[in-house]
């Protein structure tokens, strides 16, 4: 029997369009998401790549 996967091309055009709308910003609009990416992310987690360790924390 062939093996048949999920329709994604619904989430393919949004992830495409989302990136289209991110490129089209100024670089001002930009580092503020990046601030608050910072802001939102738990101290230390902005600079450090998940262990096994921190992530079982999460």
């Amino acid at each position: 029997m062939p093996q048949t996967y999920p329709d994604i091309s619904d989430l393919l055009k949004a992830k495409a369009k989302r990136r289209r709308e991110l490129a089209a910003l100024s670089w001002e609009e930009k580092v503020k998401i990046i601030e608050r990416m910072q802001r939102l992310l738990p101290k230390g987690m902005w600079r450090e790549k998940p262990t096994q360790r921190t992530r079982k924390k999460l």
